[in-house]
């Protein structure tokens, strides 16, 4: 009896050594902290475009180099450096999906912080102790009794690098309409910039008046007297303004300028008065101009929209669709 109970007792033994073995294999990781890291430079020094061109954001995860990860957005990059992973993600990360060959997958872990671009992040993971491994506990330092300790900590504090504008250029083809006379134009506008730039703004309606001989008012009279006129009319139609552009975000810009326009309407006499041409005074006006607009840009295309004014007595409406050369 004695020597089957033994045998009872060593099976006994061998199969809670079993179970808590195959328990510590199945104990799962988690993630012990999540913060951003606002003084590491890191994801500005070596910045990283994602698909859409924008700079991604940097994950430092600490961890063993068997974990693999995913977002619903994709992970651009991936560096193993020692002692950490470095992940490239998109802006605007939500979540992240966390495997391993042993322990498992930690599905759709939610950050708890915003994810910007050009910003760096710090991920601990708390990693299961392997069967078999041995803990070395650091010996306990006491404090000594009337002993003063001084420690001395150096803070080396890294501005923030701006990053880099690129320089643009837009050449845009306009079309206009506006103004007493309903003046259609065709022009162009071309802007260069980085973060500020300038702008020129070019249009007419290709029109000549040729020589005017006097003036008329707005229902043709001529110093109080009507004469009879031709069926034919004449216009002529320039503007020419150039100033500022801003740029507020990677694709969007407004600009504002000055310039001088001219909108002349001419009107033609009838044989039997002559056949001269005279200047209706009412639907024309020349003189000091401003523009102000938007430029709004698309990868490689520029569309633009904006409001000119000549001695803020006539008004056009511009609108406007080009390329662009250079990154946003």
């Amino acid at each position: 009896m004695s020597r089957r109970f033994s045998k009872y007792i060593r099976l006994v033994i061998l199969i809670v050594l079993i179970s808590v073995g195959f328990l510590a294999h199945a104990q799962k990781f988690s993630v012990e902290s999540f913060r951003l890291l606002p003084n590491d430079v890191s994801a500005f020094i070596n910045p990283v475009r994602d698909l859409n061109d924008e700079d991604c954001a940097l994950l430092k995860i600490q961890s063993s180099p068997d974990f693999v990860f995913s977002t619903p957005l994709g992970i651009i990059k991936r560096i193993d450096n020692t002692g950490e992973i470095w992940l490239y993600i998109p802006a605007k990360s939500k979540k992240i999906t966390i495997k391993h060959p042993e322990w498992g997958v930690l599905r759709d872990y939610a950050f708890p912080v915003r994810i910007d671009s050009h910003l760096t992040y710090e991920m601990r993971i708390d990693e299961p102790v392997k069967p078999n491994s041995i803990i070395i506990q650091e010996p306990v330092i006491e404090t000594v009794r009337d002993t003063l300790v001084i420690t001395h900590t150096d803070t080396l504090v890294l501005k923030p690098m701006k990053p880099k504008i690129p320089l643009s250029f837009s050449a845009v083809a306009t079309v206009g309409f506006g103004g007493k006379s309903q003046t259609v134009t065709g022009g162009i506008l071309l802007a260069l910039m980085k973060r500020h730039g300038g702008f020129i703004h070019l249009s007419s309606d290709f029109g000549k008046t040729g020589k005017l001989d006097g003036e008329c008012d707005r229902k043709g009279y001529i110093n109080g007297s009507l004469p009879y006129y031709s069926p034919n009319t004449y216009h002529q139609c320039f503007m020419a303004n150039a100033g500022a552009i801003h740029r507020l975000s990677s694709k969007f810009s407004v600009f504002e300028g000055l310039g001088y326009s001219s909108n002349t309407i001419a009107w033609q006499l009838a044989e039997s008065e002559g056949g001269k041409k005279v200047k209706n005074t009412y639907y024309s006006q020349q003189g000091l101009s401003f523009e102000a607009g938007v430029l709004f840009k698309i990868r490689k295309v520029a569309v633009s929209a904006s409001v000119v004014s000549i001695k803020g007595k006539e008004w056009f409406g511009t609108l406007g669709i080009g390329i662009n050369i250079g990154k946003h």
